[in-house]
């Protein structure tokens, strides 16, 4: 019997590199399952590789799927499967109403694996481009427990909840991004274009520049005189900072310094725990065990510092202590998430705890944004103005200053 190279995460969250002896891949995925593996990646054979190279009469498919889709799927099954419709038949059936062909594609491989005896769960986990741990995980739960057409509606319902998030993020980032932008292409525009033409004017007049305009014509030689030093300059600090945060210790410091960024930093932090505190709630209400749901939900946090914390936080729960106790430990978490997370482990009502904790961050985020838009838009407005204003003002005194002499000199 063959033997299968794999990695994986066990029960403890300790990442496994090993092999197994199995008839075939999908066997030693059901094998590794029923040990409680998790994050489950089958090493690719020599055969699969040069299958990937193309030396094979089948075709590799590539795309993408949007998460909208993947919320349309969970809920168009979801109600196939509430409506007494077999699994198999019901991802068939969604599969031909799918009207992107890759996904179609996936979901019709899917099928396949259903028919040749594996579980929903195992046949999504082939597919870890489309559906992350969050939904093979919690689609594993319903199957153990009967209520695959209920966790089907809460994955529906955390997609498109995070869609949302996710839109509230880009409409927090894009309008500051924008007016800087501007800001900044003014300002060369300013200096390497406008301010030449008026030193141009002002040479022909032979008179002394008062000391404002000298200020603004001294800034613009910089600039061009050392154009290509600046842009060096910057390049050279682009390839060092990615150097840098390619180092855990240079990533770590990087993603830390996101929380002192005056009021930009606390939205980024309700932002990371709007998203982490939603796939735990739904986790935990699927029914997935905690230590599982924290390891799961801290995944989808990109930001090293913060996923440290979490990963403390749930080598803690594990040894047996108090999930809410350790949240006290970091400054992150704000009290009254700290009091009702407490609650919840005192009531035994963990998921409506967290979902409440997610629907506070969610209104934070909401309230934040709407209050950050109102308040850079007219702080970059004035600051462009005054920009505008005060090398406006300077380009035009030498002018007013000499209209001025000629008038003293006709009277």
């Amino acid at each position: 019997m063959p033997k299968i190279h794999y990695k994986a995460k066990n029960a403890r969250g300790r990442l496994i590199n090993a092999s197994i002896e199995a008839a075939n891949a999908n066997r030693a995925m059901e094998m590794l399952v029923a040990k409680g593996y998790t994050e489950i990646e089958i090493k690719k054979s020599l055969i699969d590789s040069i299958k990937k190279l193309g030396l094979t009469n089948k075709r590799a498919e590539t795309g993408k799927v949007k998460m909208n889709d993947i919320a349309v799927f969970a809920r168009q099954l979801a109600t196939m499967v509430n409506a007494g419709v077999n699994i198999l038949e019901a991802v068939q059936d969604v599969s031909m109403m799918v009207q992107n062909k890759y996904f179609s594609g996936v979901l019709q491989r899917v099928v396949k694996d259903i028919k040749n005896g594996l579980p929903l769960s195992q046949a999504l986990s082939k597919h870890k481009q489309v559906f992350d741990n969050t939904f093979v995980s919690m689609i594993s739960v319903g199957e153990r427990s009967g209520q695959l057409g209920e966790v089907l509606l809460d994955l529906a319902d955390y997609i498109e909840n995070s869609v949302k998030l996710r839109r509230k993020i880009k409409s927090a980032a894009a309008y500051p991004i924008f007016v800087g932008s501007f800001f900044l292409i003014v300002f060369l525009g300013i200096v390497l274009f406008l301010i030449p033409k008026f030193e141009e004017m002002f040479a022909s007049f032979g008179a002394d520049l008062p000391a404002l305009t000298k200020m603004v014509v001294s800034l613009s030689h910089f600039v061009l005189d050392r154009a290509l030093y600046i842009i060096g300059f910057l390049v050279v600090l682009f390839i060092v900072f990615k150097i840098v945060t390619k180092t855990p210790q240079g990533l770590l410091l990087w993603h830390k310094s996101f929380f002192k960024i005056p009021v930009f930093g606390p939205i980024y932090t309700k932002m990371i725990f709007a998203r982490y505190f939603q796939t735990l709630s739904t986790l935990v209400k699927s029914g997935v065990d905690i230590v599982v749901s924290i390891q799961i939900s801290a995944s989808t946090v990109t930001n090293t510092y913060i996923k440290g914390i979490l990963e403390n936080i749930r080598s803690a729960v594990i040894s047996g202590q108090s999930f809410s106790a350790n949240m006290e430990k970091y400054n992150v978490f704000p009290r009254l998430v700290i009091r009702m997370t407490a609650v919840g482990e005192k009531t035994g009502q963990m998921d409506e705890m967290f979902l409440k904790v997610t629907d506070y961050y969610n209104e934070e985020v909401n309230t934040t944004v709407a209050s950050l838009s109102s308040i850079i838009e007219p702080v970059l407005i004035v600051g462009l103005g005054i920009m505008v204003g005060f090398i406006v003002v300077a380009l035009y005194l030498p002018i007013f200053s000499m209209a001025g002499a000629m008038v003293n000199q006709q009277v």
